[in-house]
């Protein structure tokens, strides 16, 4: 890392930025930044996860905690909107997705007062804002805001602005918003990431795949590729055929591997698919959002009957398990309290059913999908989406949340701040979904379906190897 870029970041007085490619070091830069101030800086993400991230690099490079302080420009504005509600006319404790457009505007205006303008002057000596390709343009004029009061500094890439944003927004747009207006100071280099992992040979492909891709070349597949990428070649005829057996093969190997798709809605559903076509062996990720555990939980709290809402329960358990229907009576498939017989396979499964079906609690319900888990014939392929459900069927057992509607949301706004509940080693997603993130061995799905911002994150999610699995047209098609 450069210590003189560090310094650089700590001394800007105006407004500038940092190009910060994937895995060059971005969250030790802004640490070592913050480590050279004499006050405290005010660090704004995007995520919780990413508020995680940076502070855990704040305590292993022994940065006081009274330098900084950290939050998602969402919440920081959330709160100093509700602190001073007269002067930001905001009201709205807990903001829709449509709110935050709104929230946004509120608090760029609220930043014009000279009282609140002096109040930021007194807390903060300095701002730094994270993953800045993740801005929207109304989070970019509120960031113009904080750079009329304070130094300002933003580290992003451009090449990873591949966020999903809410119909009507528009990400921030580098050469119109930001390189004429902020000062450049400096880009990052070394792709700490692969020489970290000893695997020297492709972070350096990796950087010259994405000068390639920057300036609107394909990608290079024949001269100079390490030994680490592989590539598999295959017709659409073949394409899922030669994603299983990539994956089957990579089920016991060391470490973590992340099997990848675009970010597309109709991609997000593939990625489902092919964990239960790999039987559990690959568990698939779930958006933050959470739209199939709001679902069900919403059909159960409207359900007319037992019947039905133990109907609803078992759709949504083929959401998460394979062999469920394997494990299930004939009876309690219909949703009818089943007898047992010389032929019940599962009694135990048979029983947690029947309990919920006679007295349908929540902790019978828990109790039903935790035999499920245990179940010889079934497995789990959605572990995010079955493990999310279950922390919040034990919220509402505990007695936080009155109905499994307010539990729901209780859990979604607490797992903002503490991550996804499974960390099972392989996965299936979307870009989207691991973008920031890192994995041992990245396998690229179908190459030919991302463009080239996409096929950079892809690219760069594994630190020790890469597979590809492509048409043998040119990529970017």
């Amino acid at each position: 890392m450069s210590d003189e870029l560090a310094i650089t970041l700590g001394n800007c007085t105006t407004k500038g930025y940092v190009i910060a490619p994937a895995g060059y070091g971005k969250t030790h830069l802004i640490a070592m930044a913050v480590k050279t101030s004499m006050k405290r800086q005010l660090i704004l993400t995007h995520t919780f996860a990413g508020v995680n991230s940076i502070k855990a690099k704040m305590a292993a490079l022994n940065v006081p905690a009274s330098l900084y302080q950290i939050d998602t420009i969402a919440s920081w504005s959330l709160r100093l909107c509700l602190a001073y509600p007269k002067g930001s006319g905001w009201k709205v404790e807990n903001p829709s997705n449509k709110q935050w457009d709104k929230l946004y505007e509120s608090c760029s205006g609220l930043l014009t007062k000279a009282f609140i303008r002096h109040i930021i002057v007194c807390s903060y000596a300095g701002i730094y804002v994270d993953e800045y390709q993740d801005c929207s343009d109304l989070q970019h004029l509120l960031v113009c805001r904080l750079a009329d009061i304070l130094p300002c500094r933003v580290l992003g890439d451009p090449m990873q602005a591949i966020f999903d944003f809410e119909k009507g927004q528009k990400p921030v747009n580098w050469e119109v918003n930001i390189y004429p207006h902020f000062k450049c100071l400096g880009q990052l280099e070394t792709p700490w990431r692969w020489d970290n992992a000893k695997a020297p040979l492709l972070g350096a492909w990796l950087k010259k795949c994405r000068e390639r891709l920057e300036d609107g070349l394909k990608l290079d597949f024949v001269n100079d590729v390490p030994a680490c990428v592989k590539r598999v070649y295959t017709g659409p005829d073949f394409l899922s055929k030669n994603q299983y057996t990539c994956l089957i093969k990579l089920v016991d190997i060391e470490g973590s591997v992340i099997a990848l798709h675009g970010g597309d809605q109709a991609l997000k559903a593939k990625t489902h698919t092919l964990a239960r076509m790999m039987g559990g062996k690959f568990s698939s990720i779930e958006e933050v959002e959470g739209k199939a555990l709001h679902s069900i939980i919403k059909k159960l709290a409207t359900a007319k009957s037992t019947k039905l809402a133990f109907l609803y329960t078992l759709d949504f358990a083929k959401k998460c398990f394979t062999g469920v229907d394997k494990a299930l009576a004939a009876g309690t498939k219909k949703g009818e309290v089943a007898k047992q017989t010389k032929k019940t396979k599962y009694p135990l499964m048979l029983k947690a059913a029947n309990l919920y079906l006679n007295d349908p609690t929540t902790k019978n319900l828990n109790d039903f999908f935790l035999e499920l888990k245990e179940n010889p014939e079934t497995s789990s392929f959605r572990r995010d989406l079955f493990y999310r459900f279950v922390n919040v069927l034990k919220m509402h057992i505990d007695g936080d949340g009155d109905t499994l509607s307010d539990s729901v949301r209780l859990y979604q706004r607490n797992m903002r701040h503490t991550g996804r509940p499974i960390r099972h080693t392989k996965l299936i997603g979307t870009t989207l979904l691991v973008k920031g993130l890192e994995y041992d061995h990245a396998v690229i799905l179908d190459a030919d379906s991302l463009d080239p911002k996409d096929l950079y994150v892809a690219m760069t999610r594994g630190a020790k190897t890469l597979t590809i699995i492509l048409s043998g047209n040119p990529l970017p098609t």
